[in-house]
């Protein structure tokens, strides 16, 4: 393998200094190598990493959840002239608000 020292003057390499050369990028990726076996094998840390990303995940979809949560009165006072005309509509509608607060209770009580 024969690389040049200065790309301007093109003067080949040395086998000496091809061989620093190759054996600095092998220190390099070992380096690399062990630093990322290092991350990997460090469960209790990945744990604290894993948890702390679910942790903001929930408190988005939660907050996300208000904010639909704070829709909910004005369409109530809708709900009784949309019964009135669609009463089947409503009473699936009505089942399922009651499901995903029955849901979102459940999943609040599971996180304490």
């Amino acid at each position: 393998m024969s690389t040049t020292k200065n790309a301007a003057h093109r003067e080949p390499m040395t086998d000496s200094e091809t061989l620093r050369e190759d054996l600095d990028h092998t220190r390099q990726h070992l380096a690399d190598t062990v630093q990322e076996l290092t991350r990997r094998l460090n469960v209790p840390h990945r744990m604290k990493e894993t948890a702390s990303s679910a942790g903001h995940r929930m408190s988005d979809v939660a907050g996300q959840t208000g904010d639909k949560m704070k829709q909910v009165p004005g369409a109530m006072k809708e709900l009784p002239a949309t019964g009135k005309r669609h009463p089947k509509a409503a009473a699936a509608i009505g089942g399922a608000v009651v499901l995903v607060a029955g849901a979102m209770t459940w999943l609040a009580r599971r996180h304490k």
